[in-house]
């Protein structure tokens, strides 16, 4: 009997480090050209919507840029000229370039620059970009098909965006944020087992799932919960800020009990205090796992996706699901390719 894929994921599980070094070791086109742009668009397709979203907060955190997100749907026929900015940098994140992640590559001449993040850099529908001047970064895993849930290609991805972020900040003569942080993650990464009681396995399994956090944890929290919708399925947990639980969603939770997963930097005693106190004021009827990172601040995500991996798979074993033919496979064309005749990989 088919396993739906799990003993795959498990592998490109522990194969993850060593494509966060390849990571790390490719090598980045200049982006000196860029490092004084103040405005950008950014978009991404697939799970790659968590590395856009973040990308966009550190542009707006680290580079002062007046940065935004925009879905992939504001680029739907008829609806281009509604994000069309030619002062603007346009970023296009897809890891396979996905046809709809075409829809944006095809607004790029309307942008005062393009910019795109992906797994197959010589890909075809690349070639107008670079002839318009467009910046192409490749990263690893040259191929992540065969399963609906990705786990290297989007954790790449967010390092090379990092890569990025401490690039522009040296081009414009400031201290890269992220200097120095980024070679020791890919050995670190936490690699045990995580044993779910029957009570957070039974919450796990129905749904009742969220994830609990401090800034900037909200804002690595997309890629977190794009992997419980696509792997275990049962839900899309939200994330609530740790202080925040208080004013609404605790009232909820000690009804509906779920299981929380709480993001927490070992070296941010200031988080580790609230997570402390929300933990005493939920009380032993409500299960919180407290995902431990060895870092504060947006270099911690590693060690969250690292550990998220392990609950998704041991969820998956005890709930099993397939994600090799999963239900919406062959049926989807309506929508996903909308931005390509032919279908390619996402």
């Amino acid at each position: 009997m088919s396993d739906g894929g799990l003993d795959l994921l498990r592998q490109r599980c522990a194969d993850l480090p060593s494509v966060l070094r390849a990571t790390l070791a490719a090598p980045l086109p200049s982006l000196s050209a860029l490092s004084h742009r103040t405005r950008w668009i950014i978009t991404g397709a697939g799970a790659s919507e968590g590395p856009a979203r973040l990308f966009a907060a550190l542009l707006r955190r680290h580079l002062h840029a007046c940065a935004a997100f925009v879905p992939l749907s504001a680029f739907a026929p008829g609806r281009a000229a509604d994000v069309t900015d030619p002062s603007a940098v346009l970023v296009v994140i897809s890891q396979g370039i996905a046809p709809n992640a075409r829809l944006a590559l095809a607004r790029a001449p309307s942008f005062a620059a393009c910019v795109v993040v992906t797994a197959v850099p010589d890909h075809a529908s690349l070639a107008d970009i670079r002839a318009l001047g467009g910046l192409v970064v490749g990263h690893p895993p040259r191929d992540e098909s065969g399963l609906l849930l990705r786990v290297q290609g989007p954790a790449a991805a967010t390092m090379v965006l990092l890569r990025v972020i401490d690039a522009l900040s040296l081009a414009r003569g400031d201290a890269p944020p992220f200097e120095g942080h980024l070679d020791v993650i890919p050995d670190g990464l936490p690699d045990e087992d995580i044993a779910l009681d029957e009570r957070a396995a039974a919450l796990a399994a129905s749904g009742h799932v969220a994830f609990v956090s401090c800034d900037p944890g909200l804002e690595l929290a997309h890629g977190l919960r794009w992997k419980w919708l696509e792997g275990p399925a049962t839900c899309d947990p939200p994330c609530w800020d740790a202080l925040q639980m208080v004013h609404g969603p605790l009232q909820h939770v000690l009804e509906r009990p779920r299981l929380l997963l709480a993001l927490e930097p070992d070296n941010d005693p200031g988080a580790s205090a609230l997570l402390d106190r929300l933990a005493t004021v939920v009380g032993d009827g409500q299960p919180m796992l407290r995902l431990r990172a060895r870092t504060a601040g947006v270099t911690g995500f590693f060690d969250f996706d690292a550990r998220c991996n392990r609950i998704v798979c041991a969820v998956l074993a005890r709930c099993p699901r397939d994600l090799v033919h999963w239900p919406g496979f062959g049926h989807d064309a309506a929508l996903y390719d909308l931005g390509a005749a032919d279908r390619g990989p996402g």
